[in-house]
């Protein structure tokens, strides 16, 4: 180790809690997957800078900017005041906003991430204002309706999606654990029953109305479905949502396949979009049961997603079962947010393995946001910079708040949880990826 590595990481000498146990539940936001707040870790806003994160590529002061600007900067632009919601997203072509759709479901985690780190109470309003325009656009609510609390997906407002609504419950139990509005909890509460509609239906993935059934066929993400359960389980203190969360993950084991991949899409097809909640809502599971098979389950996956690794950090979108990538298409906005999985699985299992891929995902992460000092012909336009790209390849240009909410809390995430280790942690990383790199 070089007397630079060996040199003051940037936080308190004290700061040094287990890697590998589960945060502390003394607060109701020990499982809501919003913001690092939620792991219990320490906020890095005020530490200094570490040469270990410059050895690494991601430099405090970098992903501080980054984070900040594109927050501050850029997601600001896309909110539209009078309608109280993110615009679908921006074409940097045209120049112009699409309409507000689902992208308000995680746009808003940015939102309440940059409050918990900033203290900006503008940011929780807007939040607020997300809810509320889902509430009155995209959600089932009218009473007689038999599937209320259900989301529309945009492209298909006849199907009502169980991704989308959990979302929506687990945005809302956000947004009452920093205000205290119990409107925003008798919303989850609603979606709740939507989700339990679908367990009762065989875990179906969505409700169509066109066919007036529900729809066994379609995106099957059953951890976004187990985080919110627990989050539900975590603000309403019934500990039948663990149960019926434990329910949900029992199914999701049932998915997992001899390599250890989730093939979620009509059990044929990985999607990176329906990947990290997946591994984070098993590791949750293991911290409430202590049933190992949710642990096994979850390190199956996260095995998969380090052997599979592209040489660039990401992953494709899609693979279908036999091994072939679906198109050259990369999710940028899925690939930090496998990151923040990969950071909790070394907090869980303690494998520097985890943390090194989650090193190359944020470097990837770096290559998508439009930043003063690349060349790109759209650099000049306001509601571009610092805005992260829809698709790599381009594809269509587009930007979209539903991508920048995991770029910018995957920085948020890994610089507090870097400092939250060992210094010898830290420097053990440094040197793993160090090896990684040379191998490439």
């Amino acid at each position: 180790m070089s007397k630079e590595k060996e040199q003051h990481c940037g936080r308190p000498e004290s700061d040094t809690p287990s890697s590998a146990s589960p945060p502390p539940r003394d607060k109701k936001t020990a499982f809501i997957a919003v913001s690092p707040q939620g792991w219990h870790l320490q906020s890095s806003l005020e530490y200094e800078g570490s040469p270990l994160l410059d050895c690494l590529g991601l430099s405090k002061a970098d992903l501080e900017e980054r984070a900040y600007r594109n927050t501050f900067d850029w997601l600001v632009r896309h909110f539209d005041t009078e309608e109280g919601a993110f615009h679908g997203y921006y074409d940097t072509r045209s120049r112009e906003f699409a309409l507000p759709q689902t992208v308000n479901l995680i746009a808003p985690f940015q939102l309440l991430a940059a409050y918990d780190r900033h203290g900006d109470d503008e940011l929780l309003q807007m939040s607020r204002r997300c809810s509320d325009w889902l509430e009155n656009n995209m959600v089932e609510n009218h009473p007689m309706s038999l599937v209320l609390g259900g989301v529309r997906d945009n492209i298909k407002p006849e199907q009502l999606w169980t991704k989308y609504t959990a979302d929506y419950v687990i945005l809302n139990l956000a947004l009452f654990e920093r205000s205290g509005d119990e409107e925003v909890v008798r919303r989850a509460v609603r979606g709740s029953k939507f989700l339990l509609q679908s367990q009762n239906h065989q875990f179906a993935p969505k409700y169509d109305h066109a066919l007036e059934r529900w729809v066994s066929h379609g995106w099957q993400s059953f951890g976004r479905v187990v985080v919110a359960m627990i989050a539900l389980e975590d603000v309403l203190d019934v500990e039948e949502w663990l149960d019926r969360a434990t329910v949900w993950a029992e199914y999701g084991t049932e998915l997992q396949d001899n390599d250890g991949c989730l093939r979620l899409i009509n059990g044929t097809y990985y999607s990176s979009d329906i990947a990290a909640d997946e591994i984070r809502a098993l590791i949750r599971c293991f911290w409430r049961t202590n049933r190992r098979k949710y642990r096994t389950a979850a390190i199956r996956f996260a095995d998969w997603h380090v052997q599979n690794q592209l040489s660039n950090g990401a992953w494709p979108l899609s693979i279908d079962r036999w091994g072939v990538t679906v198109g050259e298409y990369i999710g940028p906005g899925d690939v930090p947010n496998i990151a923040i999985s990969m950071l909790l699985m070394h907090k869980a299992i303690g494998d520097l393995r985890y943390l090194v891929t989650a090193v190359r995902a944020l470097r990837y992460s770096l290559s998508q946001q439009l930043v003063p000092w690349q060349d790109e012909p759209v650099g000049a336009d306001p509601n571009a910079l610092w805005g992260f790209w829809s698709w790599d390849p381009r594809y269509d240009w587009t930007m979209s708040p539903d991508q920048s909410t995991h770029h910018v809390r995957g920085f948020w995430f890994f610089l507090d949880y870097f400092y939250s280790l060992d210094s010898s942690v830290q420097e053990q990383l440094v040197e793993a990826v160090e090896a990684a790199d040379a191998e490439c």
